[in-house]
């Protein structure tokens, strides 16, 4: 009898481990098994000079990459690689999917156990010795199948493998309002942020309502105008989830009559671009350009195009952050030039809000987006 007792209990246990495994497995095959279907990844502001990228026809070019460009929210895809999730870059303005650009992706490598960060058309050299796993950044050696269990340390690619690198996940759902940092209501898993009652703006932005709403207009130290662009009467252009804004007047601008100058932020610094001939851009091509941009293939930092370039913050607004104008170019520089001090002293900040959005009611803000 107490023979036949084992029997049955050692049938249950193996019965209740093969349930248990065969619940992951599915679980793993549905995507259930993962609680972060979107997540937000920050890199530091790494420079790999001189990237070499190959389009799809096979044409090779070489641009810098500051890897903070790819800073934002990746959303988990429909499929697995390496019977692990794929997380999929989406877009700078409203983290939806990219239409005419190619999102970089972060998955698992079998080759590497490790997982990585990749991108199908940046490469680290012309041969294809890497070809199934061409990672830029790799986690140490793991078997888990959670990115957000990784050490967050990472090896990433510079023209030579550095060691040491931050690879910085947040997972974008919500259990609570303290998830939304109490800017806005949790449904659904997901933040809802507030919006002002009396102008139907929101109050904040981002996956966690993280981002105060903009300034509606900005001075720079040198008497520059620039204005908050309005994608319609109630929405924002953000990107990376900060303001953009249009160069109005003022300052030491020269511009040509049919140019447009954006202000953008980019992962991790904001840069003052010239966009020649694109003052009178049709409202349509605005919208569009706002949803697909992305300031490394965009290439919003440009030698003569380029005319400020901030110092690196993770602020939403510009609260001593320093602007720097850019003059010689070369090895002596480095990657983004001679950049010289716009505001005096250093460290004081070039920008300040000209008004608040109360004071906005009665004041101008831009609506370039024809």
């Amino acid at each position: 009898k107490m023979t036949n007792c084992v029997k049955v209990l050692y049938i249950i246990n193996f019965c209740s481990l093969m349930a248990g495994m065969y619940s992951v497995t599915i679980k793993q095959n549905r995507m259930d098994y993962y609680q972060c279907r979107s997540i937000t990844v920050k890199f530091d502001d790494h420079i790999w000079e001189n990237a070499l990228v190959v389009d799809s026809t096979g044409k090779e070019e070489e641009i810098d990459l500051i890897y903070s460009y790819f800073n934002g929210a990746y959303v988990l895809s429909e499929t697995t690689y390496g019977g692990r999730p794929m997380y999929i870059e989406q877009n700078k303005f409203d983290d939806s999917p990219y239409e005419e650009k190619v999102g970089a992706v972060i998955k698992y490598c079998e080759a590497e156990n490790a997982w990585i960060f990749m991108h199908d058309n940046i490469r680290k050299d012309r041969n294809t010795k890497d070809s199934s796993c061409p990672w830029l950044l790799r986690s140490p050696v793991t078997e888990s199948y959670d990115v957000m269990e990784v050490d967050s340390t990472w090896s990433i690619w510079t023209g030579i493998i550095n060691t040491g690198a931050t690879f910085q996940t947040t997972c974008n759902g919500c259990n609570s309002e303290a998830d939304c940092n109490y800017h806005g209501t949790c449904a659904d898993g997901e933040c809802i942020c507030a919006l002002d009652e009396e102008d139907g703006y929101r109050l904040y932005y981002g996956m966690h309502c993280e981002f105060p709403r903009p300034c509606p207009q900005l001075i720079g130290d040198a008497g520059d105008i620039w204005n908050l662009e309005l994608v319609d009467s109630r929405t924002t252009w953000r990107a990376y989830g900060r303001g953009v804004y249009s160069y109005i007047s003022g300052g030491n601008v020269s511009v040509g009559p049919d140019d447009a100058i954006g202000l953008m932020y980019s992962g991790s610094r904001w840069f003052g671009t010239v966009h020649p001939g694109w003052k009178d851009k049709s409202r349509s091509f605005w919208l569009q350009y706002s949803s697909q941009y992305h300031a490394f293939w965009d290439q919003m930092y440009e030698g003569e195009r380029t005319l400020y370039v901030s110092a690196p913050t993770s602020r939403a607004d510009f609260i001593a952050v320093d602007f720097f104008t850019v003059g010689r170019e070369g090895g002596k520089y480095g990657p983004l030039g001679e950049l010289l001090p716009a505001q005096v002293p250093v460290g004081s900040g070039y920008f300040e809000c000209a008004f608040n959005w109360t004071q906005s009611q009665s004041a101008p803000v831009a609506d370039t987006l024809r």
